[in-house]
């Protein structure tokens, strides 16, 4: 047999915030670590997300007089998974990513803060609350990273204020709209970015992380702390075995192939397979493309093929994190509707001028209503778009477009102009024609629509019935602050896509991480968490960190399962 290269405890195949988290408790627990990132930055998914960790009963719910327990997060989760996920699963993770989050504040440099009034997705569902169960990172300072921070994957443009910036979830929510507290707040934070210059111009990039940057630097900073190594353009080609057990990997370190021995084991948590086309069009339902996805382009399937490869059984594989996005000429990622679905003075209309869905609802449900439409109608064209009028564009942002008072038409860059990215017309009429839809349809789709607007609510989709769909609805706006009448021109329409944040289907993992084959026994030596996995979450979305609580909580149980170690 050929000699190994190196020889470690535990190696961790991607570095995200499942990867890190593991790559933490395990190096804590005292086993000797390796992180390897096929990519050329850290990170991952969850560097380019909100960053934001979705916990029932959290600590700081209690700080902001938000009352709940883990019996009536327990209640929730069991409501919305619909007896999909087993209980011991659900009530695994209500303990478990408490004892996780604590264990981080205490011991690294993560620090979370609850989010008030930032609702869950189904707030009124049993179990349900307006606020708190979402967790925000706090703002890191990335000067103390020193020269890794040009290492960590940037975030997504969509985040970045002016493109220069980022801001806190709670600062974006108030942030939206164009009113004179929204521009003393902007200039303010335009300053503060002037004050950093000298720290940009030392470290290749602004310093101040917020959301998912934020969430990584300070992980980055905890394993740089605990002298964890961690390879870029580092890929895990092979899986090496040893009577069934997985004890090594081949691993190609910019071009040099490497054999590592891993005595307790190997963690798969290199994200999900939403940038590999074959992989989606195998699982996933139509129409489907890679550029719909807004995570990372290194997530292609890899760690999902070599747990499938060690016998691995897989589930979730048709599903996703689903968000609406619209594509923006020159941008290497989608731009998702999260903001824009649930403002007033527009609609989303199907390529037959017909509304389809509740456009403020959780994104992940906006998406599945899309699909739903391509059943309904078994067209073979099928297109959607966001249709908006003057009121809406006055004042608020579409995709990169930021509102008309800030950004008119006429000072509009030309790669958005004339349907590249916006299409404009004086008329409904016409603008029926520019997307081709029936006009005639559209017409009496936006008259049904002004009429809900104007009584407050909306009988064929409940649109701003639910405090989710709310939370950036505009409070001028009255009756309901997500519905606004579409009547003054020029009109505007913006196609839109059934995109996604990340894939949520993968290997299925026991209570401690380790990768289960298709009997139910596990793969020897295999863990796997983050959106390599299937997610414990079934086919829904509790709230805003959905994805990245079980990612970190998960990682975190498997350096404890690999270690031999009990949670308490």
């Amino acid at each position: 047999m050929a000699e190994w290269d190196r020889t470690v405890d535990l190696l961790v195949m991607g570095s995200g915030a499942a990867g890190l988290a593991a790559a933490v408790r395990a190096r804590d627990l005292g086993l000797d670590v390796l992180v390897v990132e096929k990519s050329e930055f850290f990170g991952g998914n969850t560097a380019m997300s909100g960053g934001v960790c979705w916990v029932a009963n959290n600590p700081g719910m209690a700080k902001e007089g938000i009352a709940d327990s883990d019996e009536e997060g327990f209640r929730y989760l069991k409501h919305i998974t619909k007896g999909e996920v087993p209980d011991e699963r659900l009530w695994l993770y209500i303990r478990e990513s408490k004892r996780v989050l604590a264990y981080l504040h205490e011991n690294t440099h993560v620090r979370y803060v609850p989010l008030a009034k930032y609702t869950d997705y189904y707030p009124e569902a049993p179990g349900g609350r307006p606020g708190g169960r979402s967790m925000d990172p706090v703002p890191f300072d990335g000067s103390k990273l020193r020269g890794q921070l040009i290492q960590l994957r940037r975030p997504h443009p969509q985040s970045q204020i002016l493109g220069k910036f980022g801001i806190t979830a709670k600062e974006a929510q108030a942030a939206i709209g164009v009113g004179f507290r929204t521009m003393l707040f902007m200039a303010w934070q335009m300053f503060l970015y002037l004050l950093r210059y000298p720290k940009r111009k030392r470290w290749g990039r602004d310093t101040k992380l917020c959301a998912g940057n934020s969430l990584m630097g300070r992980l980055l900073l905890s394993i740089k702390d605990r002298k964890i190594p961690a390879w870029l353009n580092t890929a895990v080609e092979k899986l090496i075995f040893e009577n069934g057990r997985v004890v090594g990997a081949v691993i190609n370190k910019e071009g040099e192939k490497l054999r590592v021995k891993t005595n307790r084991g190997v963690v798969i948590a290199a994200g999900g397979f939403s940038r590999n086309l074959e992989m989606r069009k195998k699982y996933q339902r139509h129409p489907i493309a890679t550029e719909w996805t807004s995570g990372t382009p290194s997530n292609t399937g890899d760690g999902i093929r070599l747990g499938q490869a060690a016998g691995g059984a897989l589930g979730l594989m048709d599903e996703a994190w689903w968000t609406p996005v619209s594509l923006v000429p020159k941008s290497p990622v989608s731009w998702v509707l999260v903001v824009e679905k649930s403002l007033p003075h527009g609609l989303f209309v199907n390529q037959d001028g017909k509304r389809f869905t509740n456009e403020a609802a959780p994104y992940i449900d906006v998406v599945n209503g899309m699909y739903d439409d391509v059943a309904k109608t078994q067209t073979t064209d099928p297109r959607w778009y966001h249709i908006f009028d003057a009121t809406y564009r006055r004042s608020s942002v579409a995709g990169p477009v930021a509102p008309g008072k800030i950004m008119p038409d006429k000072q509009l860059p030309r790669r958005y102009r004339d349907g590249g990215y916006l299409f404009r017309t004086n008329t409904l009429q016409e603008l029926a024609g520019k997307i081709d839809v029936p006009a005639d349809a559209l017409k009496a789709t936006i008259a049904r629509f002004n009429e809900y607007a104007v009584k407050g609510k909306d009988p064929d989709y409940n649109r701003g019935w639910s405090a989710q769909d709310r939370y950036y609805g505009d409070p001028r706006v009255k009756p309901n602050c997500s519905l606004g009448r579409i009547e003054t021109g020029p009109f505007y329409a913006v196609r839109i896509y059934p995109g996604d944040l990340g894939t949520k289907g993968g290997m299925i993992t026991d209570d401690h991480s380790r990768v289960l084959k298709e009997d139910g026994q596990a793969v020897p030596g295999l863990y796997a968490a983050g959106n390599s996995t299937a997610s414990m979450m079934g086919r829904t979305y509790p709230g805003a960190g959905g994805t990245i609580g079980p990612a970190l909580t998960f990682g975190f149980l498997a350096a404890e399962a690999a270690e031999g170690h009990s949670p308490s």
